[in-house]
């Protein structure tokens, strides 16, 4: 029996995670993961394991010096998750 229409493993899986919407909320694990490549080591240390909802990061943080810090640059941390991603998953980012 020959093939005609050969589809290689990784099509497959990407087509599943599309049919079953599950790619948004890989994206929002992806961009837990990436909190800590770009915010650096040693400020992910200090900072509880981000989670994500709806677009929304919520980091714990606490030491409130730090905390104050990360609040004002929330925005490029956001912008710099989003470019480490090379797609808008992070919409807001919360430090609690």
């Amino acid at each position: 029996m020959e093939r005609k229409d050969a589809v290689t493993v990784g099509d497959v899986l990407r087509e599943c995670l599309e049919k079953s919407k599950m790619q948004d909320r890989l994206d929002e694990v992806r961009a837990c993961d990436a909190f800590g490549a770009v915010t650096g080591e040693g400020i992910a240390s200090e900072c509880r394991r981000p989670m994500m909802r709806g677009g929304i990061m919520t980091v714990g943080v606490g030491n409130s010096a730090l905390r104050s810090e990360l609040n004002m640059r929330r925005g490029r941390i956001c912008s710099a998750i989003n470019e480490f991603l090379d797609k808008e998953v992070v919409k807001e980012i919360q430090f609690r």
